[in-house]
């Protein structure tokens, strides 16, 4: 039974290791990318013949035609007889939809509080320091879409603004009811005293960290930093107070 057991695994590890050398050896200049940073993301059949690649350079995504004697490759978009754009579908599959549901899903994890609706069809997240006067605006202009039950609104709290802003955000995080504390500190335009902890929790430490981590990660350099899902499931970033028309484009249409 042991022999049996043994020839099976050795028999395993043959038939690994054959499929591993068996994967065919990418072209010589999408190597080269790959040495500069760029990450292959997807590979497609582009019209005229052409083998095409997705990849994806701090953040943006592009694409590259490897050329029939496979030793060279135009990167940019390629287009039709029409001018239509045909590069850009692929970048949208093969790098930004996967790279925002990515990044909601890290949203989604980290510690924020929640104003409006649990079942609100749309969700907002927006990066929020105590110290922020426009942090306090936007949460004045988001209102009405909160309390129709159309918007929820996550905050993430950080502490980048004074040196005590982390203490203030963690006096927020670690009171009884977070959500009302937020809401009654925000109403108050910033006014309110909090009960700002002796100590915070490794806990809220943490959290405090991870959102700034996150925010960073994201892109955000402002608070409030916002980001939501457009109609199309792509992940849309604003960065500071919004006017009129982008609070519409983040929030909907307004109830």
């Amino acid at each position: 039974m042991k022999k049996a057991s043994n020839w099976i695994l050795s028999f395993a590890l043959i038939a690994s290791t054959s499929v591993l050398a068996a994967e065919p050896k990418l072209p010589a200049p999408i190597e080269a990318l790959q040495k500069q940073g760029f990450e292959l993301k997807g590979e497609f059949k582009a019209p005229g013949n052409l083998q095409g690649y997705a990849m994806q350079y701090q953040g943006q995504g592009t694409t590259v035609y490897l050329t029939p004697d496979k030793q060279h490759a135009i990167m940019g978009n390629l287009v039709d007889a029409a001018g239509k754009n045909l590069s850009d579908e692929q970048v949208e599959k093969w790098v930004y939809a996967p790279m925002a549901k990515e990044m909601w899903q890290k949203l989604e994890k980290n510690r924020w509080i929640a104003a409006g609706k649990a079942d609100a069809p749309h969700i907002v997240y927006a990066f929020a320091d105590p110290y922020c006067p426009y942090c306090t605006q936007f949460w004045q202009k988001a209102q009405p879409w909160l309390k129709s039950g159309k918007v929820q609104l996550r905050v993430l709290m950080v502490g980048m603004l004074r040196p005590d802003s982390a203490q203030k955000a963690a006096a927020i995080m670690m009171a009884k009811d977070p959500a009302k504390t937020l809401a009654d500190y925000e109403n108050s335009q910033g006014k309110m005293e909090l009960a700002v902890p002796a100590a915070i929790t490794p806990q809220i430490t943490e959290a405090l960290k991870s959102n700034l981590a996150l925010m960073d990660e994201l892109g955000g350099s402002a608070t409030p930093s916002i980001y939501y899902l457009n109609k199309e499931g792509r992940l849309q970033q604003h960065q500071g107070l919004p006017d009129d028309e982008a609070l519409q484009a983040i929030m909907g249409d307004k109830p």
